[in-house]
């Protein structure tokens, strides 16, 4: 279903003409930048009395000059639509985001595969629509984790999920609780897919590298409180994910279409903008960046048999984890020497994360270009790069899987320190007390 309306911007007073497409969410709150002034005009479509839909306005209001007919094309147009991407182009009839998507998932593929793409798009959207309007028990179930009250952090779990946690309150058994929860609530955003081969693939390695090598490193991330505080880092991305979540879904089309590439779709995303998530962009690559300590000891290991044994660059190693945690996210990628996991390099543009990261980035909210500045904004102004800022959210999306990915690896370290290393030094020490 869609609704076409003309729209006066209170700002300059001018106006545009837009097509709204509905989505399967009860509140669709959506967004665009006056053509003509750059101001930002809010619609909020309510669809919970369906079939009636009820418009509220932020910005500007009905124009008093409604169409009668079709578009004729003497004011600017804007495509809405809260799941897709919306092309920059002059209204037609029966171009609707919805269709256009239909037929982008359709071309060059068999009618079957492109109905199950649909399909799954649906019910992914579904899932969204199910855990965001349980975005704050989320939150405060994550929390809990971090928190004393391991016991009520059990029991919410279970009421979440409804599934009895048990009343053990073991560090293997809390943190088997809370995989649980993110793997559950997370589903929507990841690649189940991918983390299924992330983690047979890191169990299969675990157990064929030397047992010594590993331990030395795994006890060395717990014993310096580094494993438990990445953890933590990780956990406080989570629920903002959630808080991105409407300018994050029509990034999940892209999952479904072939051949994109950054800075050749010109398309809209119909909430919000560039300046409310930049951050998240930033933080969740800090975290990101952290992370890459686990690729790296395991990688030497499996190079060089120890932890702390780097890879020669420019003539010289690192002479510890230390070291290399203290450098730039750029220059860490140097000693992951053919690294066991492969990086999406989608997730990872460190001109933009460098931009970001000392403000040197413009946005306009009428085209939704990004443009960045990797070589700094002084008095010489450098040229700029650009990209979309649905391609901006498509690197938010990849690189949270990645992140998540290595959470995974994380949870492993868990597991091996309680359930197998730990255990086996309780052992040795109470036969050598007896002894």
């Amino acid at each position: 279903m869609n609704s076409n309306m003309t729209m006066t911007c209170k700002i300059c007073e001018q106006d545009t003409d837009c097509r709204i497409g509905y989505s399967n969410r009860q509140i669709q709150p959506l967004s665009f930048a006056c053509p003509h002034c750059g101001s930002l005009m809010k619609i909020t479509l309510d669809i919970s009395q369906a079939p009636r839909s009820i418009f509220t306005y932020e910005s500007c209001e009905m124009s008093k000059n409604q169409p009668t007919e079709l578009f004729d094309g003497s004011n600017p147009f804007v495509d809405l639509h809260l799941d897709f991407p919306v092309k920059f182009a002059k209204y037609t009839q029966g171009h609707t985001p919805f269709l256009m998507a239909v037929q982008e998932l359709y071309e060059g593929s068999e009618p079957e595969l492109g109905a199950r793409k649909m399909a799954f798009h649906v019910q992914r959207l579904d899932q969204l629509n199910y855990f965001h309007d349980r975005a704050g028990e989320i939150k405060a179930i994550i929390r809990l984790y971090s928190g004393n009250n391991k016991q009520l952090f059990k029991k919410r779990v279970g009421e979440f999920l409804r599934r009895d946690q048990g009343a053990s309150l073991k560090p293997q058994d809390v943190n088997a609780s809370l995989y649980q929860f993110i793997s559950f609530v997370f589903l929507p955003f990841v690649n189940f897919g991918e983390i299924k081969e992330v983690v047979d693939g890191f169990s299969e390695l675990i157990e064929r590298l030397p047992r010594g090598a590993l331990e030395k490193f795994v006890w060395s991330l717990m014993a310096s409180g580094f494993l438990g505080n990445l953890q933590k880092d990780c956990l406080k991305i989570y629920p903002e994910i959630y808080n991105a979540e409407m300018a994050l879904r029509p990034a999940f089309f892209l999952d479904l279409v072939g051949g994109h590439e950054k800075a050749k779709t010109a398309a809209r995303i119909s909430t919000k903008d560039f300046q409310s998530y930049k951050d998240l962009y930033k933080d969740i690559i800090e975290v990101f960046s952290r992370q890459l300590a686990i690729l790296a000891g395991i990688n030497n290991i499996i190079q060089r048999g120890d932890s702390e044994s780097f890879p020669k660059i420019d003539g010289g190693a690192l002479s510890s984890m230390e070291k290399f945690t203290e450098k730039a996210l750029s220059d860490k990628f140097k000693y992951l020497d053919n690294c066991f996991y492969k990086i999406n390099p989608d997730a990872i543009d460190a001109g933009v994360r460098n931009s970001i990261a000392h403000n040197n980035v413009n946005y306009d909210e009428i085209s939704q270009i990004v443009t960045y500045y990797p070589k700094g904004g002084g008095i010489a102004q450098t040229p700029g790069q650009t990209i979309y800022f649905l391609d901006f959210m498509r690197m938010i999306l990849v690189l949270f899987r990645e992140m998540h990915n290595l959470h995974h690896m994380i949870k492993a370290f868990f597991y091996l320190e309680y359930l197998v290393f730990q255990p086996g030094r309780e052992k040795l020490a109470a036969k050598s007390g007896n002894d």
